[in-house]
C-alpha cells in the first residue's frame, strides 16, 4: 500500500464521518461542561478529532481543568504505541478476500458513481475497491479533509494525550475492538456510500457548519447539523446512528458517574458528538441528577 495509505490508516478510526470535523478555534468558547460531587471533579471536552495547528493555544480555562486533573480519560488511546496494533486489525477486517470486492456489494448505480469520483479525484480503484464499505467511506473522508489541511495528528484528543503521557493517568473509555466494530460493521452497505459521495461534494461546506457552532459551543446547532439533519435526510439509519452514539453514550455516562462516585479531578474528552441531544452524555447526565455547568 502507498505511504500515504499506510499513514492514513493508522487514524481512521478517527475519523467517523458523523462524528469528527476539522478545528479551527485557539482561543474560543468550545463544548466544555463542568460536574462535581463529593470529592470528585469531572470535566467534559468536546472533541474535533481532525485538526489545523492554529487550533491552539486553546483557552486558558480548559488548559487550567487540564493541569489540575490526575486523569485524562477518552475513547481510545491513539498514541504512536498503539498504531500498528491497530492498522493490523483495520486491515484484518477491513478488506474483501481475494476475489471478492466492494464491487459485488453495491447497486450498478452506486458502484458507477463510486467509479467516476475515483476517476475524478485520481484514487486508485484497484486498491480501494477490495475495501470494505466502512472502510473505503473513512478512507475517502479522511482524504477528503486532509485536502483541507487538517490532520488526526494535531487532533484534540491526541494533542492531551501528549500532554498527559507520564504525567497522569489515561483511562480508555472503549477498546481498539468497539471502534473497529463501529468503523466495519454497518448495515445498509449501498446507502452508506451513496451517502457518503454525496456528502463529499460539499464536504467544505459541511466542515464549516459544523466548527462555526463548536467554536460557540453551541450544542443545540451541533444536535440539528450532525443528528437531526442527517436522520431527517436517511431516516433508515436510525439503527446505525442509536449504535454509533446512543449506545456508546450510554456506556460513557456510566463510565463519567464512576468518576464521580470516586474522587479526583477527570479530564474527559469525547467526540463532540456524544455530548449533544436527549441521548448526549450531557443530557443523560442530567436525567440521573446532575447538573452540568456549561463554562
Amino acid at each position: 500500500m502507498c505511504e500515504r495509505g499506510d499513514k492514513m490508516l493508522r487514524y481512521l478510526f478517527l475519523s467517523l464521518l458523523f462524528i469528527c470535523a476539522p478545528a479551527l478555534a485557539a482561543g474560543e468558547r468550545l463544548l466544555f461542561y463542568k460536574l462535581g460531587k463529593a470529592d470528585a471533579e469531572v470535566y467534559l471536552l468536546g472533541s474535533m478529532h481532525l485538526a489545523r495547528g492554529d487550533i491552539y493555544p486553546l483557552r486558558a480555562g480548559i488548559m487550567q481543568a487540564f493541569a489540575g486533573a490526575e486523569t485524562l480519560a477518552v475513547e481510545l488511546d491513539i498514541s504512536a504505541g498503539n498504531q500498528l496494533q491497530i492498522q493490523q486489525m483495520i486491515l484484518a477486517r477491513g478488506s474483501y478476500p481475494a476475489g471478492e470486492s466492494i464491487r459485488d456489494h453495491l447497486s450498478a448505480t452506486t458502484w458507477r458513481s463510486l467509479q467516476h469520483y475515483l476517476s475524478d479525484t485520481g484514487l486508485p480503484t484497484q486498491m480501494l475497491e477490495r475495501m470494505r464499505p466502512g472502510l473505503l467511506v473513512t478512507t475517502l473522508s479522511t482524504l477528503e479533509m486532509m485536502k483541507l489541511g487538517l490532520s488526526p495528528e494535531l487532533g484534540i484528543d491526541r494533542y492531551f494525550l501528549e500532554q498527559a503521557r507520564g504525567q497522569k493517568n489515561i483511562h480508555e473509555m472503549e477498546t481498539i475492538e468497539q471502534q473497529i466494530g463501529l468503523l466495519l460493521d454497518f448495515p445498509q452497505e449501498d446507502l452508506l456510500v451513496r451517502q457518503t459521495l454525496a456528502q463529499l461534494e460539499n464536504m467544505a461546506d459541511i466542515m464549516d457548519e459544523l466548527v462555526s457552532a463548536w467554536k460557540r459551543g453551541d450544542a443545540p446547532a451541533l444536535k440539528k447539523l450532525l443528528l437531526d439533519d442527517e436522520l431527517a435526510k436517511n431516516p433508515e439509519f436510525r439503527s446505525v446512528y442509536e449504535r454509533m452514539f446512543d449506545q456508546r453514550n450510554r456506556a460513557m455516562t456510566t463510565q463519567v458517574e464512576g468518576f464521580l462516585r470516586s474522587s479526583g479531578r477527570y479530564f474527559v474528552v469525547v467526540g463532540a458528538g456524544h455530548l449533544v441531544g436527549d441521548q448526549g452524555i450531557i443530557s443523560l447526565l442530567e436525567k440521573k441528577g446532575y447538573a452540568p455547568l456549561q463554562l
